[in-house]
């Protein structure tokens, strides 16, 4: 279970990817992928969960928490969800909030 940043300058982009498990011991990781990019010159977001296995309840909880951070003109898309994950993501109603790609 792992988190990467990546910067797309040229693009204004900032690109969190989340390995393995995304779940409540990934916490202070995720908060601390998006915390220096809260009012910065960055609006938009990529969550990448191509490689995550598995989502609970508080993977959503931190997705929201940092829509909230981040505010209302942060676009956030959340990209490479697997079959079962888009699942949750949509019974959830996530593609209210989030582009779900």
């Amino acid at each position: 279970m792992s988190i990467s940043v990546t910067e797309h300058k040229s693009q204004g982009i900032v690109e969190i990817a989340v390995l393995g498990s995304f779940d409540f011991s990934l916490f202070n990781d995720f908060r601390s992928a998006y915390e220096a990019y809260v009012g910065g010159e960055y609006e938009n977001f990529i969550i990448n969960i191509e490689s995550v296995e598995y989502l609970d309840s508080a993977a959503l909880g931190m997705l929201l928490s940092m829509k909230s951070a981040l505010g209302d003109n942060a676009e956030i898309k959340i990209e490479g969800a697997n079959g079962f994950i888009r699942n949750i993501l949509m019974i959830s109603r996530f593609d209210k909030r989030f582009t779900i790609a």
